[in-house]
């Protein structure tokens, strides 16, 4: 009993240490700026900042109280809402606040309207529509700018990708366009109780980051900028039907609000860009391809030179791009 109860203690104090150690040097990664929700699985902490960390970037983030990435200027009540909707490369920790799409949309039309940036890191159309029906308040917006990555989206709309390593999302399962059952969340048991208390340790983040890149590894696709390799002959009639069925829903509630949306596409795989762009115009929802748009102004979208996500650089430009195409009237 003696032996075991020194190294209980033993344990405590190195993983105190460690925190104290990851806290204080620069070999931390942040803490965690998730935490379980009951409608989506997860969300921002409220009025919460940390760092995002790489070789070649360290910015300091900041959330507000709704969760939100924190706005550069003051919200004013009396303006309408601009929605902006995305994964991770919306949400961007990595880039320095003032340099964010939205707070530069703001400058860029004088402020006329608040520019909101609801963007989530490993969300799909599926969760983004979700973000809508319950963050979102439909009876102040103007506008919505979903911008949608298929060639990570059709897979990140199939709940069968994500294992019980992963924190919980909410799910779509579409029979049709017109027809779809809610798939919650897991409840916030014990398991979630736990992550949420880790998640405010520096040693947790820094444990996922050692997971992530051992995978990375493994999986011999360090490089890939898509997180799921198509298999040859596999049907995915069914993915882009949750895919398709996400983006329908999303056009028809903003409908019935009076609410315009645009679809700006992204990404490199020109065969899931057709795709959906063939679908958007069957059902006539307005969209843009970014690439192309930026082609056409002769504006650069880079990436950070250690990651594949937008650079300041790209979230400054995409902005000017959003206004010289008069996206929002």
């Amino acid at each position: 009993m003696k032996r075991i109860f020194i190294f209980l203690i033993a344990a405590t104090l190195a993983v105190v240490l460690f925190e104290l150690f990851l806290r204080y040097s620069p070999f931390g990664y942040g803490i965690s700026p998730a935490v379980y929700d009951k409608d989506l699985g997860q969300w921002h902490k409220k009025n919460f900042s940390s760092i995002e960390k790489s070789t070649c970037f360290r910015t300091r983030y900041y959330l507000d109280k709704r969760g939100l990435v924190k706005n550069a200027y003051p919200y004013d009540p009396a303006k309408q809402d601009i929605i902006l909707l995305g994964d991770s490369y919306l949400e961007n920790f990595k880039v320095k606040n003032k340099n964010l799409m939205h707070n530069i949309l703001y400058t860029l039309y004088n402020g006329k309207y608040n520019f909101l940036n609801y963007g989530y890191s490993g969300t799909s159309a599926v969760q983004q529509y979700m973000i809508l029906k319950t963050k979102v308040d439909l009876n102040r917006t103007r506008a919505v700018i979903q911008f949608i990555k298929p060639e990570t989206d059709i897979f990140e709309v199939d709940p069968a990708n994500f294992d019980a390593t992963m924190r919980p999302k909410v799910f779509l399962d579409f029979h049709d366009l017109d027809h779809f059952t809610i798939i919650p969340p897991k409840p916030h048991d014990t398991k979630e109780r736990i992550r949420d208390l880790l998640g405010n340790l520096e040693l947790y983040t820094f444990a996922r980051k050692g997971v992530y890149v051992l995978r990375k590894k493994l999986s011999g696709d360090e490089n890939s900028s898509t997180p799921y390799k198509q298999r040859e002959g596999e049907d995915f009639s069914k993915n882009w039907l949750q895919l398709n069925g996400a983006i329908y829903q999303t056009a028809k509630l903003l409908r019935e609000h009076h609410i315009a949306y645009n679809v700006i596409i992204y990404g490199k795989e020109d065969s899931f860009k057709k795709s959906l762009k063939d679908f958007l115009r069957k059902q006539e929802i307005p969209f843009y391809d970014l690439e192309e748009m930026a082609k056409k102004a002769n504006l650069k979208i880079p990436s950070f030179s250690c990651d594949k996500h937008w650079n300041d650089t790209a979230h400054r430009n995409i902005a000017k791009l959003i206004k010289r195409e008069n996206i929002v009237r």
